[in-house]
């Protein structure tokens, strides 16, 4: 059996600084993609521009779209939702809230927390609180700015050195811990002390977050989605 990574050992002592010789052996480093920089299959594609998505794709006939009303505070409980004249606006089919989801409400794809629509309370701006399905994604998104949403405003903990303080973590503290870091560091020849913030960064999708679904002629659903995860797609959707 051929090992995964043939390396052709190289003597700097006896090539005589021949760099040709060198980088020739830099060149036989890696089986296949192992050790070498290689274009992405769908490198051409996306530069050119030709990269199909689902965006791209021809409006069905009789399609809707949707969006979403949000919220616009951090943290508040929802006193009240007047939704009438969404209801009434131009090109609205219908319009849904947490309420109208018939299976199951938590969408959180690895620990439990995440509501598909919020449920009485908010906890971030511009959490999806309602949605909208109209017969065009202008006429949706104009349709979702008419709700008359009556908020009570609760404290809000928006720096990392305020949840610390208050203990309002997102999910429960976990510590992987080996020896006594205390007492080390006190007895340690020479300390550094300061601070780091690192806040969440997420890379640029060079696809839009959009998805379509098509209803079969046996009752079942076709979906055409941007998402990395296609099955667990599949399994949020088996669960409504």
């Amino acid at each position: 059996m051929r090992s995964l990574i043939e390396i052709n050992k190289v003597n700097v002592k006896t090539t005589n600084n021949n760099n040709a010789s060198i980088e020739n052996e830099k060149n036989n480093v890696g089986l296949g993609g192992v050790g070498r920089s290689k274009k992405h299959e769908s490198a051409d594609k996306q530069v050119a521009g030709e990269a199909l998505y689902v965006d791209d794709r021809a409006s069905l006939r009789g399609e809707l779209h949707a969006a979403v009303g949000q919220s616009i505070h951090a943290h508040a409980n929802i006193v009240s939702m007047d939704l009438s004249a969404v209801k009434a606006a131009q090109g609205v089919i219908a319009v849904i809230t947490v309420e109208d989801v018939p299976g199951h409400t938590d969408i959180g794809p690895v620990f439990p927390g995440d509501p598909v629509l919020a449920i009485g309370k908010v906890e971030y701006v511009g959490q999806p609180i309602f949605a909208v399905a109209a017969t065009s994604f202008e006429l949706a998104r104009k349709a979702v700015k008419l709700a008359k949403v009556e908020y009570q405003e609760l404290e809000a903990v928006l720096t990392v050195k305020d949840a610390l303080a208050k203990k309002s973590f997102v999910r429960p503290p976990f510590t992987m811990k080996r020896g006594d870091s205390d007492t080390a560091i006190a007895g340690a020849e020479h300390q550094l002390s300061g601070k780091i913030f690192v806040g969440g960064q997420e890379h640029m999708y060079l696809e839009g977050q959009v998805s379509t679904a098509e209803p079969t002629e046996d009752g079942g659903m076709n979906i055409y989605t941007s998402s990395q995860h296609p099955s667990e797609v599949q399994k949020w959707l088996l669960k409504y």
